[in-house]
């Protein structure tokens, strides 16, 4: 019997599979012919004390030998898959990957293998990113064989970056795979059978099996390419310069807007938002390079001490949708995502489909500064029907969780949630909060109990109270420049917005949504 190896396996571009120096960041090091196989590269180990000798043990641990030793060796083969097809591995051991350069494998290679190769009932662990609120990554596992509901992921806006699962294929491999842009197994290959089993793995990685368990990858991706990103940088820029309205700038992080006295990005001068066209008077030669909005800060200040809240790389603070190539992309928070056209238009459907709200607003004044103000006026405008309610946090649950009912309650069980335009977070946050906001009062006695008590703390017109059994309507109005009636939001707000809404009906809610237009 075989032993057994732990390989991990890359899938070179077609640009770069002629040349190994293209490959390797460096010529250093051993190379080796492997006969029939390709090339090997090796770093010869290098052995070191540890450091914690010294640092830890201050020298006192004598002459045991302790060392540690880095091997690293990457296989470059050249397969013939048919006649008229080559493909290039690299196939790393130890600490191997980082021998290669950097973009030259294609992204999601050992994903898409282990896709097309698992059972979907067969997931251990996934790496997943959020991308519809604050990119939140995690790790995590089961202890038992699950799908991918067992992980509580939401197909519009997780992205999988990694995952493993068991395969009980014959025919290919059996035992725990593992894939994101490599391909990670331990198995009974070697440099005898390697070739076999390098063809065997591009066969799965070109099937299209996967799209019947896990076809909704593909509706958002990742992009990891550089010269890609590059592309898109520039294509960006020019739509920046020209002034399109596919690009715009937000806050990228949930702030509290009651701490902000305003932002600072040109000159001293304090501004109520991040605008775009004025961070661009702050470049005294033009923009013409997109390391300029990477480097160009922009600053939170808070409204009690003058001190800054946090600060963003304007970079970071763009938001845009283009086309290129023939293909969508966004940015959101700093980082490129390409989407499949079909999932673009489904969403923008369902975000046009949202009824807009017929709720007689407060026009927004110049001299608003933040959301209270407002608030506080649009509730005095009609105090008989409308209750303020922002920041009449209600304590509820494990955790000293606190909950806001919403910004203005009326007489009439309908619940208005109000919002400055941001970007992709604090919108995800807005959302949440509302669907948070049902769930508890349409579910839970004793929440309902508590809002109650509070609602008599502000006001005695017992017709704002909460009684059991009603469906709350809910409003979710945002504070905008644009003069439309619905509001110009960024895309991952509406993959966001579409999950809320889909709860909130499930719950027999009414939801509309709002902008409110401010100068």
């Amino acid at each position: 019997m075989a032993e057994k190896n732990k390989l991990s396996i890359y899938l070179i571009k077609d640009e770069y599979s002629d040349s190994d120096q293209q490959i390797l960041k460096s010529p250093d090091g051993l190379c080796i012919d492997v006969k029939n196989v390709g090339k090997a590269y090796i770093i010869p180990s290098r052995f070191n004390v540890p450091s914690w000798v010294s640092t830890f043990f201050c020298n006192e641990l004598g002459d045991v030998p302790l060392f540690t030793a880095n091997s690293r060796a990457v296989l470059i083969s050249r397969v013939v898959i048919t006649d008229g097809i080559t493909k290039t591995f690299a196939v790393t051991l130890g600490y191997g990957k980082n021998m290669l350069a950097d973009s030259v494998y294609e992204e999601d290679f050992g994903l898409r293998v282990v896709m097309n190769t698992i059972e979907p009932t067969s997931l251990r662990r996934i790496n997943r990113v959020n991308v519809g609120g604050n990119q939140k990554t995690s790790n995590e596992q089961l202890p038992l064989k699950s799908d991918i509901d067992g992980f509580g992921f939401d197909i519009d806006r997780d992205l999988i970056g990694t995952i493993t699962g068991y395969s009980d294929d014959q025919e290919f491999v059996k035992g725990i795979l593992t894939g994101s842009d490599m391909f990670s197994l331990t198995t009974e290959v070697d440099i005898n059978n390697l070739v076999d089993f390098l063809k065997s793995l591009y066969s799965r990685y070109i099937s299209n099996a996967y799209k019947e368990n896990f076809g909704w990858v593909d509706h958002i991706r990742k992009v990891k390419n550089r010269s890609l990103i590059s592309a898109l940088d520039t294509e960006m820029l020019i739509q920046i310069i020209n002034k399109s309205p596919s690009v715009w700038m937000a806050v990228p992080d949930v702030i509290n807007w009651e701490d902000i006295q305003g932002f600072r990005y040109c000159g001293k001068e304090l501004h109520d938002d991040i605008n775009l066209d004025i961070v661009l008077e702050g470049f005294k030669t033009g923009l013409t390079h997109i390391d300029q909005l990477k480097s160009k800060r922009i600053y939170a200040i808070r409204a009690d001490n003058g001190a800054e809240y946090s600060s963003w790389s304007a970079y970071k603070c763009i938001y845009g949708e283009i086309e290129h190539n023939g293909s969508t992309y966004c940015i959101n928070n700093g980082r490129w995502f390409c989407v499949d056209k079909d999932f673009v238009d489904s969403v923008n459907a369902e975000y046009d489909r949202l009824p807009v709200s017929e709720f007689p607003f407060l026009s927004h004044q110049p001299g608003f500064k933040r959301e209270s103000e407002y608030t506080d006026a649009f509730v005095n405008s009609d105090p008989n029907h409308l209750l303020c309610m922002d920041m009449k946090l209600i304590a509820h649950g494990s955790g000293h969780s606190r909950i806001e009912l919403c910004d203005v309650l009326t007489t009439d069980d309908t619940y208005i949630h109000i919002k400055p335009y941001s970007g992709s977070s604090t919108l995800s946050h807005l959302f949440n909060q509302a669907v948070v906001s049902a769930e508890s009062v349409m579910s839970d006695s004793e929440f309902r109990s508590k809002a109650n008590e509070r609602i008599k703390r502000e006001s005695d017109n017992s017709n704002f109270l909460i009684s059991a059994n009603v469906h709350p309507t809910v409003i979710l109005a945002i504070i905008s420049k644009s003069n439309e009636e619905r509001p110009p939001i960024p895309f991952f707000s509406k993959i966001a917005l579409r999950y809320a809404s889909r709860r909130l009906r499930a719950y027999g809610c009414k939801i509309s949504i709002k902008n409110i237009h401010r100068d």
